[in-house]
């Protein structure tokens, strides 16, 4: 699968804070073809409202938690396996 990329000059990306990965909505105005950047959401932004949420959520400490929880989950499969 190829990615639309375009470059934008530092200058700019630095007016308009805007980094490597962003996306964009784009459309056409006036026969120019106009960008607009997509706003990211925290994940503890969208959260707030439907938990409780006393500290900013870690993503990468949730990813290895749920990693620990599958390895656990899977040596004690591995285990009820070899006892049966």
């Amino acid at each position: 699968m190829l990615k639309g990329q375009i470059t934008i000059p530092k200058d700019e990306r630095d007016r308009f804070n805007v980094n490597e990965g962003d996306q964009f909505k784009i459309f056409v105005q006036d026969d120019k073809i106009m960008l607009e950047p997509i706003k990211k959401k925290k994940l503890s932004d969208v959260l707030k409202n439907r938990i409780k949420v006393s500290e900013p959520i870690d993503i990468e400490k949730m990813r290895e938690e749920a990693g620990q929880e599958l390895a656990n989950q899977y040596k004690h499969e591995e285990l009820l396996s070899k006892n049966e």
